[in-house]
């Protein structure tokens, strides 16, 4: 069956949530904290053990119906780096494979918001197709071939600012409905599995999701 589910971290934390992989107070929260700080949601999962790090990138995989692909398995393109913002790769822990054309191949730690490839796709003038790869693996790749920036370069500068409406364009976000923080009464609909753990049909997730 195929899945209409919009590429972020509210939708992953849903599935989460009513599979039972995670406890749904602890998603709540690691949701939160990934939107009010610098790690990314699937970080903050694996590294707080709620989940491992290959189950993750299976749902991923499952949820999305998109290729696991990491980078230990296939060898990034030393030509895929040429002319990306390095300081934004990091941010969000994405490690570039390959560039054939006008195509870029981004491997994911798991799962990036749309927003971000829209961002990537912008900033490039290129069509980027995600792939997911591991949290852990990525770090790692990073941490080897990436250097990180000094506090000259601006090292310290985790916030972008994002044009909602260009990105919504590219992977059909609601550009009426820019990233919200934690507080927002929209951050989770009211049927949501987090805002209320004892819904027993998951579908309601999927067709909220749709009606986006």
């Amino acid at each position: 069956m195929k899945h209409s589910y919009r590429l972020d971290y509210t939708s992953l934390a849903e599935i989460l949530g009513q599979r039972g992989l995670v406890e749904p107070q602890r998603l709540k929260l690691a949701l939160q904290s990934s939107l009010s700080g610098p790690i990314p949601f699937p970080e903050l999962l694996v590294g707080e053990g709620l989940i491992g790090d290959w189950e993750l990138s299976r749902v991923v995989c499952d949820l999305f119906g998109l290729p696991f692909l990491p980078v230990d398995l296939y060898q990034p393109s030393k030509d895929a780096l040429e002319g990306l913002d390095q300081e934004f790769l990091r941010t969000h822990r994405l490690v570039p494979l390959s560039r054939h054309k006008r195509l870029l191949t981004v491997c994911m730690p798991a799962l990036v918001p749309a927003d971000v490839l829209a961002q990537l796709a912008l900033s490039t003038d290129l069509q980027v197709m995600p792939v997911v790869g591991s949290v852990e693996t990525n770090n790692r790749w990073l941490a080897e071939h990436l250097a990180a920036p000094t506090a000259a370069e601006g090292g310290g500068d985790w916030n972008k600012i994002f044009d909602a409406g260009d990105a919504a364009v590219l992977f059909n976000l609601d550009p009426e409905n820019p990233e919200q923080m934690p507080g927002d009464s929209q951050l989770l609909p009211p049927d949501s599995f987090l805002q209320n753990p004892d819904l027993d049909d998951p579908d309601q997730t999927g067709s909220s999701q749709d009606a986006a």
